[in-house]
């Protein structure tokens, strides 16, 4: 299944983790860059709807708590998981 968005989603955010200044979440965003990478490529099964919006709702949370270049990466990887999900059943 559409993995591809997750492996985008992960980018984006590792892209988010390089962006200077630090802003104090920088290990939330390793974790969540972590998790990501994992449903992406190690994950037995494919991410179901309630895991991608919980990810999804972190990733809003991170956003409003870091400097617009690094914002706008992490609603990159929001509307990448965004994308995933259209491709999955609804629960």
């Amino acid at each position: 299944m559409c993995r591809r968005f997750i492996r985008r989603a992960n980018r984006a955010v590792l892209r988010a983790i390089e962006a200077p200044p630090d802003s104090g979440v920088e290990d939330r965003l390793d974790e969540v860059a972590a998790r990501l990478w994992y449903l992406a490529e190690a994950h037995p099964e494919p991410p179901d709807p309630g895991q991608v919006s919980r990810l999804r709702a972190t990733l809003m949370e991170l956003e409003e708590r870091v400097a617009d270049h690094r914002a706008a990466r992490l609603a990159d990887a929001r509307h990448c998981l965004a994308a995933y999900g259209r491709h999955l059943d609804p629960v």
